[in-house]
């Protein structure tokens, strides 16, 4: 079990939805979570994003779902920190272009995602979900059943409205902007903007 002293966990804030008590459990779509960022302009941060997530209780696992790409060597350093500072990592080798006019296929994760999630839930007081995917809805459904609690943690405007009703707690990404960017992107972002 990770604790407060763990090093996602520096800079943590004392309030939130979770109680100090709480065993909590994250599962973030990384597909969303990279939009949602471009969405708002921002670098994010993800020692302080798990902070915000996770501002009370004792974080049991913090899973990580992305495509990869076994070329991409900054990738690879990147998840490789993450791993290194707390998240559980589970990836997908992106499919390559077949040619150069189709994109690359995207991986899909709600399997991993729905059967971790169910999982955890035997261990949590609180789950929480960091995506926009309305496929999830029937799982938070799901969760309405048991003790377990939900929290989604999604850009709203890109979000599933079926997804929101199921979730006991919902929290929009754009309302954590100043607390997860990293501040020299972010500063970069708003002097490139006050330029203008």
């Amino acid at each position: 079990m990770l604790n407060r002293d763990t090093a996602i966990f520096k800079d943590a804030p004392a309030y939130g939805y979770s109680t100090a008590q709480d065993r909590v459990s994250v599962f973030i779509d990384a597909a969303h979570v990279f939009y949602a960022a471009s969405a708002l302009g921002i670098e994010i941060d993800y020692s302080k994003l798990i902070s915000q997530l996770v501002p009370r209780g004792h974080l049991l696992r913090a899973y990580f779902y992305t495509g990869v790409d076994p070329k991409n060597a900054r990738q690879q350093g990147f998840l490789l920190w993450m791993k290194r500072h707390g998240y559980r990592v589970i990836t997908k080798e992106i499919a390559p272009k077949e040619s150069s006019d189709m994109p690359g296929r995207s991986v899909d994760f709600c399997v991993d995602i729905t059967t971790d999630m169910m999982a955890q839930a035997a261990f949590s007081d609180t789950v929480v979900l960091v995506t926009g995917d309305g496929r999830f809805t029937r799982l938070l459904n799901h969760f309405a059943g048991l003790s377990t609690r939900t929290e989604l943690v999604s850009l709203q405007s890109i979000t599933s409205d079926r997804l929101l009703n199921e979730a006991d707690r919902v929290t929009d990404f754009a309302s954590l902007k100043d607390a997860i960017a990293k501040r020299t992107a972010y500063k970069r972002t708003r002097l490139k903007a006050a330029t203008l």
